[in-house]
């Protein structure tokens, strides 16, 4: 997957960009991982997908990752962008960035969100339940079945 350069930020997929330092501190910023161990952490990201954006200076500021099988279903995980670069649309260009990724996201959507629910809509997530969404490209809802 080719990187897109968005007003001077690179979205890639390449995963020799993404130092471990970098993920594991945006990643201590959200309420859902701040405890996670380095250990675990690496071994989330060698077996998922990563994408992240990263600033003028190359520095990550934005990371995504999606579990697949690669034909029937995939997850997004751990989307983060960092507070002083919130605003202005990186976060929703990351995660279209991901979802065209053909080659992982492939079939059903899952995620769990307790708060960007408005982000992942704009993309074709629906509701479910009160944190999952999904994303069907067979049978495509506006509200939850």
């Amino acid at each position: 997957m080719k990187n897109q350069v968005i007003n001077g930020y690179t979205l890639s997929a390449r995963r020799w960009k993404f130092r471990i330092g970098e993920v594991e501190a945006l990643l201590k910023l959200t309420y859902w991982a701040k405890d996670r161990d380095r250990k675990t952490l690496q071994k989330s990201i060698r077996h998922s997908y990563p994408y992240g954006v990263f600033d003028p200076k190359g520095k990550l500021i934005g990371f995504l990752r999606i579990t697949s099988d690669r034909a029937t279903v995939y997850y997004i995980a751990d989307v983060i962008v960092a507070e002083a670069e919130r605003g202005k649309g990186l976060g929703l260009a990351l995660v279209q960035f991901a979802l065209a990724d053909d080659r992982v996201c492939r079939g059903k959507g899952l995620l769990l969100t307790q708060t960007a629910v408005g982000l992942y809509a704009k993309v074709g997530f629906y509701q479910v339940s009160d944190r999952l969404m999904v994303r069907d490209p067979v049978h495509k809802y506006t509200e939850a079945p």
